[in-house]
């Protein structure tokens, strides 16, 4: 193969191209295809797209390379090639490395991420286990591996090793003087801080990126997809007063780009930043429509958690209940939004135990961990009725960093308050300035019942009348009637039916004693 001549490359596919035969095409455009893709990559999109279904099926590096690969994907019949022992032994290192990369690509496409992840790590055990002297050229395509490997870890949800990745294309990218890889490595690099809430870094891959010139017409649109996506998560954050055109500039629903996870993510944090839940859903919906199923991936992470905390900002916790128990192990976006409705269904010890799993995750980046902090308080607040004097402080050093304004919304107004008393005058007084202007929700803590009004709220199960469930537990139809009332009033209620519901939802009907009633 032909890796690091581009003029040699070019001139060999217009003679393939003239001599009109697909199978010359091919096989040329396979042994010049790195240099062909580096340098000249309209030429070969023109000549891959010249060739014929059966010509591209003997081809899979070529055919994951057709423009319409990713776009039919959507189908029933994803590309997923899969190449057996037997073949790959009479394939050379330098074929195997890029048949590796179509795999890599061809899975994430089709979206099987999981699958993806392994023919990544496949290929990063060769980079380092099997020499080939001209990938390391440095007009070799070590930084497009890089790339791939990186790119699969960034759909995985595994930001902090596709830094790692991303940081080695840029160097890479810079030696080859390949301002295009460089500015397209800048970018993910930005899209992965964003994410993790890295908002300083974000910005200053942002800053390198503008730098540099605009990218080729060919990485034009995967390029601004990258940093208008890094924008928008970076100015959610920080409830950037231009927002809307932060969201705007983001890339479509059906959008075939790497970045459709995180434009969702970016558009869905802004629908409830603005309290706007039913365009949250609307748009996972679309988004969720337009592309493949995702296994073991950050789009699925992303989905799952939008729409638990959209249908808690809907008021309906059954159906986030619902969507939180379809994927329960997604991700740690997933994770942190059951945290969040175990609270509000006032399932304290569940949340603290989801919680301490969460914030024991050593990948977790500033933003997780913010929020994981603001759930602490929550929960201290909710369950025991005060924050622990370290938790307060850390939650005004929170609130203190412009990167963390996105978050205070998500957390109950008697939290802020709470924590206000609990700090230093001088602190206080910068804590409530910080939390000026916040469009809290007020929390609803779970009402403490009697034994009595516990026993009649399991009896309505069972019974539908005041004067069974008097006849049941031998007392008069009056002393049920003074239970109900004080029984609806805690839950805020005047009938059978919405004291069952509410009690359902907050989690206080004893399954077992209505069993036993019910069998007497």
């Amino acid at each position: 193969m032909n890796l690091n001549d581009p003029e040699k490359a070019q001139e060999a596919l217009e003679r393939a191209l003239e001599s009109g035969n697909s199978k010359t095409i091919a096989n040329v455009a396979m042994a010049n295809i790195w240099p062909l893709l580096s340098r000249h990559p309209v030429q070969l999109t023109a000549a891959i797209t010249t060739l014929p279904g059966p010509v591209l099926e003997r081809y899979p590096v070529l055919r994951v390379l057709h423009p319409l690969t990713p776009v039919l994907a959507r189908t029933t019949h994803p590309f997923k090639p899969l190449v057996y022992l037997d073949d790959a032994r009479g394939i050379s290192p330098e074929e195997l490395d890029f048949l590796t990369v179509a795999q890599i690509m061809a899975f994430r496409i089709s979206g099987d991420v999981a699958a993806s992840l392994v023919y990544a790590r496949r290929l990063e055990h060769r980079i380092t286990q099997v020499r080939v002297e001209s990938r390391e050229h440095p007009e070799g395509p070590l930084w497009f591996f890089q790339q791939q490997i990186g790119s699969t870890l960034l759909a995985a949800g595994n930001t902090s090793r596709a830094l790692t990745k991303f940081a080695t294309m840029r160097q890479l990218a810079r030696v080859a003087k390949h301002r295009d890889a460089e500015r397209m490595a800048l970018g993910l690099e930005a899209l992965a801080h964003a994410v993790r809430g890295s908002n300083s870094e974000a910005d200053r891959a942002l800053a390198d990126a503008a730098q540099l010139p605009q990218p080729s017409a060919v990485h034009l649109e995967s390029a601004n997809s990258l940093e208008r996506t890094a924008a928008a998560l970076v100015g959610i954050d920080r409830m950037d007063p231009h927002l809307d055109t932060l969201v705007e500039a983001l890339s479509p629903y059906d959008s075939v780009e790497l970045t459709w996870p995180f434009a969702l993510l970016a558009r869905c944090r802004a629908s409830l930043a603005y309290q706007q839940p039913e365009d949250a859903l609307e748009a996972i919906y679309l988004a969720n429509a337009a592309h493949p199923a995702q296994h073991g991936s950050f789009a699925t992470d992303v989905v799952t958690a939008m729409s638990v905390k959209s249908f808690i900002a809907l008021g309906s916790l059954t159906q986030a209940r619902q969507s939180a128990e379809m994927k329960p192990n997604a991700g740690t976006q997933t994770a942190l939004a059951r945290v969040k409705l175990l609270l509000h269904e006032c399932r304290y010890e569940e949340a603290g135990q989801e919680l301490r799993q969460c914030s024991a995750d050593h990948a977790l980046g500033p933003i997780q961990r913010a929020e994981t902090v603001l759930l602490l308080g929550w929960l201290e607040l909710a369950r025991d009725g005060v924050v622990d004097h370290d938790t307060a402080i850390q939650i005004a050093r929170i609130a203190h960093k412009r990167d963390n304004r996105r978050l205070l919304a998500l957390v109950p107004r008697q939290l802020v308050d709470h924590v206000a008393t609990q700090l230093p005058p001088n602190l206080a007084e910068e804590f409530r300035a910080s939390t000026s202007g916040v469009n809290s929700f007020q929390m609803r803590s779970q009402p403490v019942l009697t034994n009595s009004e516990r026993r009649v709220l399991n009896a309505l199960l069972v019974h539908s009348t005041t004067a069974s469930i008097a006849a049941a537990f031998h007392v008069s139809p009056n002393t049920v009637k003074t239970q109900l009332k004080s029984l609806y009033r805690k839950l805020d209620c005047s009938t059978r039916e919405e004291a069952i519901k509410a009690a359902t939802r907050l989690h206080l009907i004893d399954v077992e004693d209505s069993i036993t009633q019910n069998a007497s």
